[in-house]
Protein backbone atom coordinates (compact mmCIF):
# COMPACT_ATOMS: atom_id res chain seq x y z
CA UNK A 1 0.00 0.00 0.00
CA UNK A 2 1.66 3.29 -0.66
CA UNK A 3 1.35 5.83 1.85
CA UNK A 4 0.53 9.25 1.47
CA UNK A 5 2.52 12.36 1.02
CA UNK A 6 3.08 14.66 4.13
CA UNK A 7 1.59 17.69 4.47
CA UNK A 8 4.27 20.26 4.30
CA UNK A 9 5.94 22.17 7.36
CA UNK A 10 4.22 25.60 6.01
CA UNK A 11 1.42 24.87 4.00
CA UNK A 12 -0.97 27.59 2.70
CA UNK A 13 -3.97 28.33 0.33
CA UNK A 14 -0.98 29.41 -1.73
CA UNK A 15 0.99 26.65 -1.96
CA UNK A 16 -2.34 24.81 -2.31
CA UNK A 17 -3.54 26.77 -5.23
CA UNK A 18 -0.25 26.75 -6.62
CA UNK A 19 0.15 22.96 -6.89
CA UNK A 20 -3.29 22.77 -8.43
CA UNK A 21 -2.22 24.89 -11.11
CA UNK A 22 1.06 23.28 -11.70
CA UNK A 23 -0.90 19.48 -11.95
CA UNK A 24 -3.39 20.95 -14.43
CA UNK A 25 -1.10 22.80 -16.89
CA UNK A 26 1.53 19.04 -16.70
CA UNK A 27 -2.57 16.99 -17.37
CA UNK A 28 -3.40 19.38 -20.44
CA UNK A 29 0.15 18.59 -21.81
CA UNK A 30 -1.21 15.42 -22.22
CA UNK A 31 -5.21 15.80 -22.27
CA UNK A 32 -5.72 19.71 -23.53
CA UNK A 33 -9.49 18.88 -22.18
CA UNK A 34 -8.17 18.33 -18.98
CA UNK A 35 -10.10 20.48 -15.71
CA UNK A 36 -9.30 22.07 -12.44
CA UNK A 37 -11.41 19.71 -10.44
CA UNK A 38 -10.17 16.74 -11.98
CA UNK A 39 -6.88 17.80 -10.87
CA UNK A 40 -7.64 19.20 -7.50
CA UNK A 41 -9.03 15.58 -6.77
CA UNK A 42 -5.94 13.39 -7.70
CA UNK A 43 -3.15 16.12 -5.45
CA UNK A 44 -6.43 15.17 -2.31
CA UNK A 45 -5.86 11.61 -2.49
CA UNK A 46 -2.12 11.63 -3.54
CA UNK A 47 -1.96 13.44 -0.18
CA UNK A 48 -4.32 10.64 2.07
CA UNK A 49 -7.82 13.34 1.90
CA UNK A 50 -11.08 12.17 0.33
CA UNK A 51 -11.56 15.09 -1.17
CA UNK A 52 -10.18 18.38 -2.56
CA UNK A 53 -12.73 20.55 0.35
CA UNK A 54 -10.85 18.07 2.99
CA UNK A 55 -7.34 19.31 2.28
CA UNK A 56 -8.26 22.73 1.77
CA UNK A 57 -10.18 22.69 5.44
CA UNK A 58 -7.43 21.23 6.81
CA UNK A 59 -4.36 23.30 4.66
CA UNK A 60 -6.60 26.50 6.45
CA UNK A 61 -6.53 25.01 9.90
CA UNK A 62 -2.98 24.61 9.56
CA UNK A 63 -2.11 27.66 7.98
CA UNK A 64 -4.32 29.69 10.86
CA UNK A 65 -2.45 27.93 13.20
CA UNK A 66 1.47 29.88 14.85
CA UNK A 67 3.92 26.40 14.67
CA UNK A 68 6.89 28.01 14.03
CA UNK A 69 8.57 31.44 15.14
CA UNK A 70 9.79 33.69 12.47
CA UNK A 71 13.33 31.72 13.12
CA UNK A 72 11.72 28.24 12.39
CA UNK A 73 11.61 27.20 15.86
CA UNK A 74 9.05 25.69 16.84
CA UNK A 75 6.28 27.54 19.02
CA UNK A 76 5.84 24.74 21.62
CA UNK A 77 9.55 24.51 22.61
CA UNK A 78 10.94 26.08 25.54
CA UNK A 79 13.31 28.98 24.17
CA UNK A 80 16.89 29.87 25.27
CA UNK A 81 15.80 32.96 26.49
CA UNK A 82 13.15 31.45 28.53
CA UNK A 83 14.91 28.73 29.81
CA UNK A 84 17.76 31.28 30.75
CA UNK A 85 15.24 33.31 32.91
CA UNK A 86 14.85 30.49 35.12
CA UNK A 87 15.64 30.97 38.82
CA UNK A 88 18.80 29.14 39.88
CA UNK A 89 17.20 25.50 41.06
CA UNK A 90 18.38 23.51 44.29
CA UNK A 91 17.14 20.60 46.47
CA UNK A 92 14.87 22.44 47.95
CA UNK A 93 13.76 24.38 45.40
CA UNK A 94 13.99 22.03 41.81
CA UNK A 95 13.16 22.31 38.54
CA UNK A 96 9.29 20.84 38.32
CA UNK A 97 9.27 17.93 35.38
CA UNK A 98 6.23 16.29 33.57
CA UNK A 99 7.61 13.61 32.61
CA UNK A 100 5.94 10.88 29.92
CA UNK A 101 5.79 7.30 31.87
CA UNK A 102 7.91 5.29 29.69
CA UNK A 103 10.42 8.23 29.14
CA UNK A 104 10.98 7.84 33.06
CA UNK A 105 11.13 3.63 32.87
CA UNK A 106 7.92 3.03 33.55
CA UNK A 107 6.01 -0.33 31.52
CA UNK A 108 3.44 1.54 29.88
CA UNK A 109 3.61 1.57 26.55
CA UNK A 110 1.07 0.09 24.73
CA UNK A 111 2.53 -3.49 24.93
CA UNK A 112 4.02 -3.12 28.58
CA UNK A 113 7.22 -1.90 27.52
CA UNK A 114 9.52 1.80 28.17
CA UNK A 115 9.74 1.83 24.06
CA UNK A 116 13.82 0.92 24.87
CA UNK A 117 15.90 3.02 27.05
CA UNK A 118 16.14 6.85 27.83
CA UNK A 119 18.98 7.32 29.50
CA UNK A 120 19.47 10.36 29.21
CA UNK A 121 15.87 11.21 29.97
CA UNK A 122 16.31 9.34 33.39
CA UNK A 123 19.76 10.98 33.81
CA UNK A 124 18.24 14.61 33.72
CA UNK A 125 15.12 13.44 36.38
CA UNK A 126 18.02 11.82 38.59
CA UNK A 127 19.76 15.77 39.34
CA UNK A 128 19.40 16.74 42.65
CA UNK A 129 17.55 19.92 41.76
CA UNK A 130 14.97 18.52 39.52
CA UNK A 131 12.20 16.82 40.16
CA UNK A 132 9.81 14.79 37.94
CA UNK A 133 6.14 14.33 38.51
CA UNK A 134 5.59 10.76 35.75
CA UNK A 135 2.29 9.85 34.04
CA UNK A 136 1.04 8.10 31.14
CA UNK A 137 -2.28 9.81 29.78
CA UNK A 138 -3.24 6.26 27.90
CA UNK A 139 -2.43 4.11 30.63
CA UNK A 140 -4.67 6.31 32.55
CA UNK A 141 -7.29 6.25 30.19
CA UNK A 142 -7.33 2.77 28.65
CA UNK A 143 -4.92 0.43 30.97
CA UNK A 144 -1.47 -1.50 29.81
CA UNK A 145 -1.56 -3.43 27.31
CA UNK A 146 -4.19 -1.87 24.90
CA UNK A 147 -4.51 -1.12 21.44
CA UNK A 148 -2.32 1.55 19.58
CA UNK A 149 -4.52 4.83 18.94
CA UNK A 150 -3.73 7.48 16.46
CA UNK A 151 -5.59 10.99 15.51
CA UNK A 152 -7.79 10.59 12.08
CA UNK A 153 -8.24 14.30 10.72
CA UNK A 154 -5.46 16.50 12.19
CA UNK A 155 -4.03 16.63 15.16
CA UNK A 156 -4.07 16.95 19.23
CA UNK A 157 -5.51 20.68 18.68
CA UNK A 158 -8.06 20.05 16.49
CA UNK A 159 -9.10 16.87 18.86
CA UNK A 160 -9.32 18.94 21.53
CA UNK A 161 -11.80 21.63 18.91
CA UNK A 162 -14.19 18.99 17.70
CA UNK A 163 -12.55 18.54 14.36
CA UNK A 164 -10.86 14.99 14.46
CA UNK A 165 -11.17 12.18 16.63
CA UNK A 166 -8.66 9.22 18.11
CA UNK A 167 -9.51 5.76 17.17
CA UNK A 168 -7.69 2.53 18.19
CA UNK A 169 -6.10 0.14 15.76
CA UNK A 170 -8.90 -2.15 17.06
CA UNK A 171 -11.53 0.20 15.20
CA UNK A 172 -12.81 1.79 19.11
CA UNK A 173 -13.65 6.01 19.14
CA UNK A 174 -11.02 6.69 21.99
CA UNK A 175 -11.43 10.33 21.74
CA UNK A 176 -13.67 11.11 24.88
CA UNK A 177 -10.94 9.03 27.05
CA UNK A 178 -8.06 10.90 25.42
CA UNK A 179 -9.25 14.16 26.14
CA UNK A 180 -10.19 13.69 29.70
CA UNK A 181 -6.27 12.09 30.01
CA UNK A 182 -5.15 15.27 28.79
CA UNK A 183 -7.06 17.23 31.39
CA UNK A 184 -5.85 15.07 34.16
CA UNK A 185 -2.37 16.03 32.90
CA UNK A 186 -2.79 19.42 32.78
CA UNK A 187 -4.52 19.28 35.97
CA UNK A 188 -1.56 16.95 37.42
CA UNK A 189 1.12 19.99 36.25
CA UNK A 190 -1.14 22.69 38.09
CA UNK A 191 -0.88 21.01 40.70
CA UNK A 192 2.83 20.26 40.82
CA UNK A 193 3.50 23.98 39.07
CA UNK A 194 5.16 22.40 36.39
CA UNK A 195 7.36 24.47 34.13
CA UNK A 196 8.19 21.89 31.39
CA UNK A 197 7.11 18.88 29.89
CA UNK A 198 9.42 16.59 28.56
CA UNK A 199 7.01 13.71 26.30
CA UNK A 200 7.45 10.81 24.33
CA UNK A 201 7.08 12.05 20.94
CA UNK A 202 5.07 10.21 18.14
CA UNK A 203 2.62 9.57 20.64
CA UNK A 204 -0.89 10.16 20.08
CA UNK A 205 -1.29 11.72 23.30
CA UNK A 206 1.97 12.72 24.22
CA UNK A 207 3.94 13.89 20.02
CA UNK A 208 5.36 17.04 20.31
CA UNK A 209 6.89 17.71 16.81
CA UNK A 210 5.94 14.43 14.90
CA UNK A 211 2.86 12.26 14.97
CA UNK A 212 0.82 10.10 12.72
CA UNK A 213 -1.83 11.72 10.46
CA UNK A 214 -4.66 8.66 10.54
CA UNK A 215 -3.40 5.02 11.52
CA UNK A 216 0.45 4.74 12.12
CA UNK A 217 0.09 1.45 9.38
CA UNK A 218 -0.91 3.57 6.54
CA UNK A 219 -0.42 7.19 6.92
CA UNK A 220 2.05 9.77 6.66
CA UNK A 221 3.87 11.30 8.98
CA UNK A 222 1.82 15.19 10.45
CA UNK A 223 3.92 18.08 12.13
CA UNK A 224 1.51 18.56 15.18
CA UNK A 225 1.22 17.45 18.79
CA UNK A 226 -1.02 14.59 20.47
CA UNK A 227 -3.93 15.69 22.41
CA UNK A 228 -2.45 16.13 26.10
CA UNK A 229 0.93 17.57 24.58
CA UNK A 230 -1.32 19.97 22.91
CA UNK A 231 -3.45 20.90 25.68
CA UNK A 232 -0.34 21.44 27.72
CA UNK A 233 0.51 23.79 24.91
CA UNK A 234 -2.71 25.83 24.85
CA UNK A 235 -2.00 26.72 28.76
CA UNK A 236 1.33 27.73 28.25
CA UNK A 237 3.27 24.84 29.15
CA UNK A 238 6.21 24.38 27.06
CA UNK A 239 7.07 21.02 25.79
CA UNK A 240 10.66 18.96 24.94
CA UNK A 241 10.52 15.34 22.76
CA UNK A 242 13.46 13.04 24.05
CA UNK A 243 14.33 13.39 19.93
CA UNK A 244 15.02 16.82 20.66
CA UNK A 245 18.84 17.30 22.03
CA UNK A 246 19.69 20.69 21.76
CA UNK A 247 16.92 21.85 24.08
CA UNK A 248 17.81 19.04 26.32
CA UNK A 249 21.57 20.39 26.79
CA UNK A 250 20.11 23.24 27.36
CA UNK A 251 18.11 22.37 30.33
CA UNK A 252 20.93 20.26 31.65
CA UNK A 253 23.20 23.30 31.64
CA UNK A 254 20.59 25.41 33.45
CA UNK A 255 20.62 22.96 36.25
CA UNK A 256 24.15 22.27 36.08
CA UNK A 257 26.51 25.03 34.31
CA UNK A 258 29.47 22.39 34.40
CA UNK A 259 27.45 20.55 32.06
CA UNK A 260 29.48 20.51 28.19
CA UNK A 261 27.55 23.14 25.99
CA UNK A 262 27.20 21.13 22.60
CA UNK A 263 26.70 23.38 19.80
CA UNK A 264 26.46 20.43 17.73
CA UNK A 265 23.21 18.99 18.66
CA UNK A 266 20.26 19.44 17.13
CA UNK A 267 15.92 19.32 17.88
CA UNK A 268 14.18 16.95 15.83
CA UNK A 269 12.79 20.12 13.53
CA UNK A 270 16.33 20.76 12.77
CA UNK A 271 17.55 17.46 11.72
CA UNK A 272 17.79 16.12 7.90
CA UNK A 273 14.85 13.39 7.48
CA UNK A 274 12.15 15.82 9.30
CA UNK A 275 13.51 18.95 6.87
CA UNK A 276 13.46 16.26 3.61
CA UNK A 277 10.10 14.65 4.70
CA UNK A 278 8.47 17.92 5.30
CA UNK A 279 10.56 20.38 3.04
CA UNK A 280 11.40 22.58 5.84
Amino acid sequence: MTKPKPIPARPSLEWLRKTAKDRLAQARRVTPEAKLAAAQLQIAREYGFSSWRAMKVHVERLSARRTFDEDGVPTHLPRVDLIASWPDFTAERPLNLLVSGCLAGLPVGVDGSTYGDHALIRRLIDLPNARAVTFCPENFAFGTPRATPDIHGGDGHDVLDGHAKVLSDTGEDWTAGMIAAAERMLAIARAHQVRLAILMDISAACGSQVIYRGARASSAHQIGQGVCAALLVRNGIPVVSQRDYRTLNGVFRRLNPAFRSRPDLRDHHEVDWYRDYFQA
